[in-house]
């Protein structure tokens, strides 16, 4: 059976969401040859693809399928000699999706447009609208398998060596990612800075975990004796999604931005604490695993204007249940 997969565009977070999807979708067609799809590129391919041995057989990256009028009369030479026994359409864009169901295939799937293009329709009366991704890709299998998969399978992360992270006095090990990827998205890392500082006064080990583009803070996280365990003196000791992964699974829970990192964690298995300020926090929170802190909630216009007394306020309350 060939399956084709086809997503718009996949940075680390949106990468993250379909790993189970994927994963699943392999369970259900074991003997499948599945092909994955993106009109722009996908972390899946590079920085997320040891999570996806032996799942996905063939990426195609950058396909033409655009949400162009006039792609809709051109034949898309990327698939010119290619057929499909089903294609799983998981983005809602109409354009893009008349543009991919013109590949050759058997079966069909989009909800877009409310399941008008689609060959397998909304027959379990399924949400697709305003609810947490991991369970919009799920709700694509029930239908796909007519069969209603009620729990979202955990991702199967294999082991690989990362260092001990160094707790002396046996405390609770809380994580701070300052970093998202974008600046707006960020809550400042001296507002983090001084939050690590409260909670090593109630003895908590606190730990940063620092991307490439956190590399300035690393010097002062250290003058500040707060150790960054993904680093040794001056470079990254690896960015395998492992080994980042699995030096997760050490603490206890994760301070966080909306952002890759955040996901990382989750994905792990590791609650987080996650400050919204710009993004949907009904859409961008994993469920059981994320505890959201909207700023607007609080009558703050912006992330940055957050208060880190407050912060320090939700947080302890947060802490509590871990």
């Amino acid at each position: 059976m060939k399956i084709l997969v086809y997503s718009f565009n996949d940075k680390l977070g949106d990468g993250l969401q379909k790993i189970s999807f994927l994963q699943k979708l392999k369970k259900i067609y074991p003997s499948s040859f599945i092909t994955y799809t993106t009109t722009n590129t996908t972390t899946l391919k590079s920085i997320l693809y040891p999570l996806l041995t032996n799942v996905i057989d063939e990426f195609i990256e950058e396909n033409n399928i655009r949400s162009s009028l006039f792609d809709l009369f051109n034949t898309n030479l990327k698939f010119k000699n290619s057929h499909f026994d089903l294609i799983i359409d998981l983005q809602k864009v109409v354009l893009r999706t008349l543009n991919l169901k013109k590949i050759s295939h058997k079966k069909f799937f989009s909800a877009s447009a409310n399941f008008l293009f689609s060959d397998l329709k909304n027959n379990q009366n399924l949400e697709f609208k305003g609810i947490y991704i991991e369970r919009f890709y799920y709700n694509i299998l029930s239908l796909i398998n007519n069969e209603y998969f009620e729990n979202i399978e955990n991702i199967n992360v294999p082991y690989t060596e990362a260092p001990k992270i160094i707790n002396q006095k046996n405390e609770k090990i809380i994580g701070i990612a300052p970093g998202a990827g974008n600046p707006i998205r960020e809550w400042g890392f001296e507002n983090y800075l001084e939050v690590a500082k409260k909670l090593r006064e109630d003895n908590y080990c606190v730990v940063f975990f620092l991307g490439p583009n956190e590399k300035k803070y690393l010097d002062l996280c250290r003058t500040n004796n707060f150790d960054c365990p993904e680093w040794n003196e001056k470079s990254m000791i690896s960015k395998s999604i492992l080994f980042i992964m699995n030096l997760a699974k050490q603490v206890d829970c994760l301070l966080c931005n909306d952002g890759g990192t955040s996901w990382i964690f989750e994905f792990a298995g590791i609650k987080t604490f996650k400050i919204f300020g710009v993004t949907n926090e009904k859409k961008f929170a994993r469920p059981n695993y994320c505890k959201t802190l909207q700023v607007k909630d609080f009558g703050y216009n912006s992330l940055q204007s957050f208060p880190t007394d407050l912060y320090i306020e939700e947080l302890n309350d947060f802490l509590k249940t871990i």
